[in-house]
């Protein structure tokens, strides 16, 4: 419990806009970890964002979001670096050129001054109106290159006469593979840039992963590596012996809905490879995540009569080989489907997550859940760091192998099964959001109280 005046930590984060989704999520296990140190939590949310968020106090500010469209990082569509007006700059007179008129191609609202401006604007709206202090704390949950920008031109406007210090969690990869692209260098050059413009104030810039950091250092930026949060499950009741698991089908969940750098162009063969000589034969089902609208583009066409049958009767194959979810899950929904877990599978595209973190991969590994991911990339570094390949569950190089990985899974099931239970106890211990804070540097208020009393 915060006490009435204790400082306040300040969560900024515009790409939340309603309930559900990992935004929230991070917003709400941080509110937590903060509230655990002593402070008093805030979040500033996208205006959209109507609802009442049962341990969140939430303040509807800001009127774009994604700011990452206009990234230099992989996730982002600019290819020079831009200045605090949001125009670009450092290249040649044509390049520039050819920017500027590939920008007014964009809706008014998402042009990069525009977003730049609107951004910065109502950032320091949460500063002026809320009386920010020094003692207080801000947190910049899901940053990049240009948001950094719009933060510095915020901060420049504002003076430095009450000198804040603003936390920014950085979370997608600058590069993919393993060369550094002259767009990461601009990266680089970027937010320096932005950095240099702060005053007095004090910014201090963290990544998700270990490779994300080797990253940003590569290109010039110094960043603390922090454990991505995740909340601790509350345990369930045992899904049974391993002898009676033997004797029914492992449920493996292929959890989020299916985007490109999640695997949705593999979909479709891998279903029609395990169709027959897993999931007919009773020793797997297969529970997952389609859209609404579109979902065929991930259905090979022999298994759709299947997925309709299923999804006219609230998602359950009456044959016990799929369960099919549609749309987003709210909370409880989604935690009920990663409880399901026997198995995890990841089909996530390991040149774009070689240096990004997977929220769900970490919520299925304190759960226990045996994992099968792909190599070369964050996730496959989860297993080394439990024990290696075959510890917790088996990595890929191609997605042809998995049907093998799957039948070895059952194989080992058992040993597979502890190994991971007593793997989730450490995540769960790292992956604490107080201990996030604490590693980004942010003092704990409640542990100085308690040596004060």
């Amino acid at each position: 419990m915060t006490t009435g005046n204790a400082p306040r930590l300040w969560l900024i984060d515009d790409n939340v806009v309603g309930t559900g989704g990992h935004f929230l999520e991070l917003a709400s296990l941080l509110a937590g970890g903060a509230e655990s140190l002593g402070y008093a939590p805030r979040l500033a949310v996208h205006s959209q964002f109507n609802e009442t968020h049962a341990d969140l106090m939430c303040e509807p500010v800001f009127s774009v979001h994604r700011m990452r469209r206009w990234s230099l990082g992989v996730d982002g569509n600019s290819h020079l670096k831009r200045n605090s007006s949001g125009r670009p700059c450092g290249s040649s007179g044509l390049g520039r050129i050819c920017d500027q008129v590939r920008d007014s191609f964009s809706r008014r609202k998402f042009r990069p001054e525009n977003m730049l401006r609107a951004w910065s604007e109502e950032f320091l709206q949460v500063v002026r109106q809320k009386n920010l202090r020094p003692e207080d704390r801000i947190v910049v949950n899901t940053g990049d290159d240009f948001q950094l920008l719009a933060l510095a031109r915020g901060l420049r406007e504002l003076g430095s006469d009450i000198p804040l210090t603003i936390h920014v969690i950085l979370h997608f990869a600058l590069y993919e593979g393993e060369n550094v692209t002259h767009r990461a260098k601009l990266y680089g050059e970027q937010v320096n840039a932005a950095t240099s413009m702060i005053g007095r104030h004090r910014v201090h810039l963290h990544a998700t992963t270990e490779p994300l950091a080797r990253q940003l250092n590569e290109v010039g930026v110094q960043a603390t590596a922090i454990p991505y949060p995740v909340r601790p499950i509350i345990r369930q009741e045992a899904k049974g012996s391993i002898y009676s698991m033997n004797e029914q089908p492992l449920n493996i969940v292929l959890a989020g809905l299916p985007r490109a750098e999640k695997g949705r162009g593999q979909m479709k063969t891998l279903l029609s490879e395990i169709w027959g000589s897993h999931l007919q034969t009773g020793n797997f089902r297969m529970a997952m995540q389609v859209p609404v609208k579109r979902w065929q583009r991930t259905v090979p066409m022999h298994l759709r009569s299947v997925f309709r049958a299923a999804m006219a009767n609230d998602g359950q194959d009456p044959k016990n080989r799929l369960e099919v979810l549609t749309g987003n899950l709210d909370a409880e929904a989604y935690n009920s489907f990663l409880d399901s877990a026997d198995v995890g599978l990841f089909l996530y595209n390991p040149q774009r997550y070689v240096a990004r973190c997977s929220g769900v991969l970490l919520e299925l590994l304190i759960r226990g859940v045996p994992v099968v991911v792909p190599q070369g990339c964050w996730l496959s570094d989860q297993l080394d760091l439990a024990g290696g390949n075959g510890s917790i569950g088996y990595s890929y190089s191609s997605t042809n192998q998995i049907p093998a990985l799957l039948h070895q899974i059952r194989h080992d099931y058992a040993e597979l099964s502890n190994r991971a239970a007593q793997h989730a106890e450490k995540t769960v211990r790292l992956h604490n959001a107080a201990n996030t804070l604490v590693t980004m540097g942010i003092p704990d208020l409640a542990v100085s109280a308690l040596r004060a009393s």
